[in-house]
């Protein structure tokens, strides 16, 4: 990450365009002023980790710009990817609270701007500014939602459903550059897998399937929806 910076270099959080659609959104003048105030500006390159499973929990960041992974690791070391930020979204939120250690690892997918606030000035803020507590919770509580059905889908799902679901997720975090257009953001196999919670050789199998159905067009690692109803069909449990 370059270093943060802070003060007249970064953007006042009532200008910000992602602020209405952020935990932001229903902050006082004074809240937004002082975040400004507190917060430093990261950037990072895509593929760089943002925070790391495990690691000491020392602020919390919110997504400016850029698209970002969260994912855990198994018992074997292989990913799982629980989610991902767009802007306007939070991590580092969750934390363990015996360890106070990060219970997830974050990477930019593409280049990536982000907000940060250590834990003291996030305190200062929401001691002050309750409102922003309340959004956070509110955040956190549909992420919390949000793993839960993930659990079920991983647990009930077959490999051609999970493969569809997540290429779905994915079509929904990213978007197209237009109907039956490819997915905006390019994911590797293996990234399609870590969501998919299935390997790598099923996804080819599976997207090669689709692919034959023309329920979507591939080209390389780009992936287009061609008929997004069937696609949804075969997702649904």
């Amino acid at each position: 990450m370059k270093k943060p910076v802070a003060g007249r270099h970064t953007t006042h959080c009532a200008n910000c365009p992602t602020k209405d659609c952020s935990v932001l959104k229903n902050c006082t003048p004074d809240c937004l002023d002082l975040i400004t105030k507190l917060k430093k500006v990261g950037y990072f390159i895509a593929g760089q980790r943002i925070l790391m499973e495990g690691s000491h929990a020392k602020g919390i960041y919110f997504i400016e710009t850029g698209q970002v992974k969260i994912y855990k690791s198994d018992s074997r070391g292989q990913e799982i990817i629980l989610r991902f930020a767009k802007p306007g979204d939070v991590i580092g939120f969750s934390t363990s609270v015996d360890t106070n250690e990060y219970m997830v690892s974050a990477m930019a997918l593409t280049d990536t701007t982000v907000c940060y606030l250590d834990y003291s000035a996030f305190m200062e803020l929401t001691e002050r500014f309750p409102e922003l507590a309340i959004q956070l919770l509110q955040f956190y509580r549909s992420e919390l939602s949000s793993l839960e059905q993930k659990s079920l889908k991983l647990a009930t799902m077959t490999v051609p459903q999970k493969v569809a679901d997540a290429i779905l997720v994915m079509e929904s975090a990213f978007g197209s550059s237009g109907e039956k257009k490819p997915l905006n953001l390019i994911l590797s196999r293996q990234d399609i897998a870590s969501l998919a919670g299935t390997t790598k050789e099923q996804v080819s199998k599976v997207i090669s399937e689709l692919n034959s159905q023309r329920i979507v067009d591939t080209q390389g690692k780009l992936i287009s929806i061609l008929q997004p109803e069937k696609l949804a069909d075969l997702a649904r449990i």
